[in-house]
């Protein structure tokens, strides 16, 4: 088994309007082969990134993405695909980059994301928070896991930050917000996500968000 932890960078020039006129600007792969286990947290693992200003346009980052996904599945009898808000954000943007020529693509690359086994983390992450969406997002998580000592990876920038470093060309910003990402979507995969559960259970509340009195 092999497993890929996926992340974009988009720009947005309206940052409440997700999907209207979005770009994807950097993606990022980690092709992890190591054990399912928390102990491969101890192996890093460089991450692929394909990116505009290293020459890359969102169709040939759609492409490589593809490649990279369709390579695994190939190469490995059992591929799966993981993220953070993946079956929201991620998969659907790529199917509508790709799909943009024609009708037989958008096919094509449906059936691509089909065949990948997927793990969205933040539908699991909701079990530690009674289902509810709001608190949940990537920030939050961060920081409940610090106050409770579980050392995630540094989380120095959130993604809304990224329309502005875009639009001042601080390109090398965007690459280590994308890097931080990818390592705390497989801190989450093999530690974090099974015990913020568990502590939301112990604690009998939403985990990410505050009670009203």
């Amino acid at each position: 088994m092999v497993r890929l932890y996926l992340d974009l960078e988009t720009y947005r020039p309206n940052v409440k309007d997700a999907f209207i006129g979005e770009r994807i600007i950097s993606a990022g792969i980690i092709v992890d082969k190591t054990a399912y286990h928390e102990r491969s947290l101890n192996r890093d693992i460089e991450p692929i990134l394909f990116s505009e200003w290293d020459g890359y346009d969102e169709k040939t980052i759609v492409s490589k993405v593809e490649e990279t996904v369709r390579s695994s599945q190939t190469e490995h009898p059992f591929t799966v695909l993981v993220g953070f808000n993946i079956l929201r954000f991620d998969i659907p943007l790529l199917i509508a980059k790709s799909g943009k020529a024609s009708q037989r693509l958008i096919e094509a690359s449906s059936k691509l994301w089909y065949d990948a086994f997927t793990i969205d983390l933040m539908q699991q992450i909701l079990a530690a928070n009674w289902n509810r969406f709001k608190g949940s997002g990537m920030s939050n998580v961060v920081s409940t896991a610090i106050k409770l000592g579980m050392n995630p990876p540094d989380y120095p920038s959130s993604g809304a930050q990224i329309k502005g470093l875009y639009e001042t060309g601080k390109f090398d910003e965007i690459e280590t917000h994308l890097k931080q990402d990818l390592k705390i979507i497989r801190w989450l995969d093999l530690y974090g996500v099974r015990h913020l559960i568990e502590q939301g259970v112990k604690e009998q509340r939403p985990l990410f968000q505050k009670l009203s009195s």
